[in-house]
């Protein structure tokens, strides 16, 4: 029997000297496992329950003592889970962690991955300073691990941004570490602003853990506009890759880079205009990831598989599984010029439904309406210069559920928070809180959902299942306190299963959270 089982436990205050407890549910726990907590008093660890958790994993319950006290939960064969502390004296917050960051700097991005190896999630910030990009990494309970400075300035070619630096955070070698993938450059950068390529820029590999570089080769784009994300092109047991995607609007270069040793393993040049975000997905599931780069879908050695209807730049592109009477994966399109559109693109390249709009601009693909099987993609008319007020969800047959308004496309930003299946919203912009879009286009707050006022809550927010129960956390960033926060839902769950990430394909999703313009799926339910 192992010492400890990792559980992510989150111990919250409540109020009123009560303490909230949420774990993780792990595929060995039988059906019917009882869980109990145990609270360390005097060196001695003793329930401060006789309640055995079987329906949930959650509790709270009333703590006589003052400040930092100590709990773990117990598994069903009696092993303990790793501490968490918390002070029930403490007013009653939602932080589950707040890490502090480096006063002077500014943050545009944070990717998640398994950094220490032992299961639980670190934190890699991407931030500017000094005039240029720096990669910092955080472990789950705050240890800084490395920081290193890319050299690369910190003003790009999108409107300004850091989006020239992308990174991500997998194992690419297949050594059971994690790594972190970034755009570098080895010395001071000869200009004060990214637009394109200079000799000596790099794609620079290192691990997780350390820092220590594992591999370096030449960076493979030459243009500002550039993503990158990881794929297992030769199969999903085989080591990654990673593919760079040079370009968006007009014509595109795709270079995939083998996760061993960065060598080339192919090279695209696509005259045709691609998206913000470089998807990567086994749509017809044979264990073969493939690379949508806008209308076009690749075979993992490069290969032409299809090239679909939606013909213009995509400003979304997203493998996920909309209609779930189709086999495989489908594509949800969203397209700004040259056939403009919204399209739903079957794992064979054929349009399954479509719709006309003047420029589809934004969106996300979750679980909107209850009780109708599949996902509900959203996208919203580009309305910067003229409202459009065409901002449809739509149901999978192609049929719209919703029309959002001017004011919900601006402000909701989509996280699975509590445990109904249907997708929550964050309110990012004031009053910041979370909240269900009912049926009649209304909005209803939940249950202490307040959320920190001076925290952002941006297009690239990091809503993904970090810590606690099977519920998404919230990863942001506080530039007034200057404090990295992980988010978790406060209240008792009534219901109990495991957490997204046994899914390969949610973690897949949740590791292009720097890659380009990131756009949410609702995770699957397991």
């Amino acid at each position: 029997m192992p010492a400890i089982q990792n559980r992510h436990v989150v111990a919250l205050p409540r109020g009123n000297k009560e303490v909230f407890l949420s774990w993780r549910l792990l595929k060995t726990d039988p059906a019917n496992a009882a869980f109990f907590v145990e609270h360390m008093v005097n060196g001695t660890w003793r329930f401060p329950t006789d309640e055995a958790v079987v329906d949930a994993t959650t509790i709270q319950f009333p703590v006589d003592d003052s400040g930092p006290q100590q709990f773990r939960i117990i598994a069903p064969d009696g092993t303990p889970s790793e501490t968490a502390t918390v002070d029930p004296t403490a007013e009653a917050s939602l932080i589950a962690r707040a890490h502090n960051l480096d006063p002077d700097a500014r943050v545009q991005g944070v990717v998640i991955g398994d950094l220490q190896n032992n299961g639980r999630y670190g934190f890699v910030v991407r931030s500017a300073k000094g005039g240029t990009v720096w990669m910092t990494a955080i472990g789950m309970d705050g240890d800084r691990l490395w920081e290193i400075d890319t050299n690369l300035p910190e003003r790009g070619g999108w409107d300004g941004s850091m989006h020239h630096v992308p990174f991500l955070a997998w194992d690419l070698n297949g050594d059971g570490r994690t790594e972190v993938a970034f755009h570098s450059f080895g010395g001071a950068y000869p200009k004060d602003t990214y637009d394109e390529a200079v000799d000596g820029e790099r794609f620079t590999v290192v691990d997780g853990e350390t820092g220590d570089r594992v591999w370096e080769t030449n960076w493979q784009a030459i243009k500002s506009r550039v993503m990158m994300t990881v794929g297992h092109l030769d199969g999903i047991d085989e080591p990654a890759s990673v593919v760079v995607l040079d370009e968006t609007y007009g014509d595109v270069t795709m270079t995939a880079l083998n996760g061993v040793d960065g060598t080339v393993k192919w090279r695209v040049d696509q005259a045709r205009g691609a998206g913000h975000n470089l998807d990567i997905g086994d749509i017809d599931e044979d264990g073969v990831q493939e690379v949508i780069c806008g209308g076009i879908c690749y075979n993992g050695d490069g290969s032409k598989r299809w090239e679909a209807e939606p013909f213009g730049h995509t400003d979304l592109s997203k493998p996920c599984r909309i209609d779930p009477s189709l086999p495989g994966m489908q594509i949800w399109y969203a397209v700004e010029k040259e056939n403009t559109g919204v399209y739903l693109v079957d794992k064979d390249g054929q349009t399954q439904w479509k719709h006309p709009f003047k420029h589809a601009h934004y969106g996300w693909i979750a679980r909107h309406a209850p009780g109708v099987d599949g996902l509900h993609p959203h996208t919203a008319e580009d309305s910067r210069r003229v409202e459009q007020d065409h901002y449809p969800v739509y149901l999978p047959d192609g049929s719209t559920w919703l029309n959002l308004t001017d004011w919900q496309r601006k402000n909701f930003v989509p996280v699975h928070w509590d445990e109904r299946p249907e997708v929550a919203f964050v309110i990012r912009k004031e009053d910041k809180r979370v909240v269900r879009l009912l049926a009649s286009g209304e909005i209803e707050d939940l249950t202490d959902s307040k959320l920190p006022e001076t925290a952002e809550y941006g297009r690239n927010l990091g809503c993904v299942d970090v810590l606690g129960d099977a519920r998404e956390n919230i990863v942001t960033v506080d530039p007034v306190h200057h404090q990295l926060l992980v988010l978790a839902n406060p209240n008792r769950m009534s219901s109990r299963s495991l957490s997204p990430t046994e899914s390969f394909e949610y973690r897949h999703d949740r590791s292009q959270l720097g890659s380009g313009y990131y756009i949410y799926l609702s995770p699957p339910i397991l």
